[in-house]
């Protein structure tokens, strides 16, 4: 069960789990933006956007359990816009967002 967290940073998230990602983000200075609207015309909305790596990360809570395409779909309009995605999820996220900001994505 989701269940709605306050980060360190005073957002509302819709999960633990992504709390627990804004909060190592706040902790560690990393600039991002939660809950960010994607560009027009789409109506969609990133769990996080890091500016500094124009950065656009999914955190992927459901991935063991999805059956449904709508995560897929999700997928391949980022893909459509150009935007840099990155899909995290429970078992690596920190390694992942790690790597990428090391990289300079």
């Amino acid at each position: 069960m989701w269940k709605k967290t306050i980060g360190l940073d005073g957002e509302t998230y819709d999960s633990a789990s992504e709390a627990k990602v804004a909060d190592w983000l706040f902790s560690n200075g990393i600039d991002y933006e939660p809950h960010k609207r994607l560009p027009k015309p789409s109506r969609g909305v990133c769990d996080f956007y890091l500016p500094m790596f124009d950065l656009w990360v999914e955190y992927d809570g459901l991935m063991e359990v999805r059956v449904g395409s709508q995560f897929k779909k999700k997928q391949a309009l980022y893909k459509q816009m150009g935007l840099n995605l990155l899909v995290i999820t429970r078992g690596d996220w920190k390694r992942a967002l790690s790597e990428q900001i090391e990289m300079g994505c």
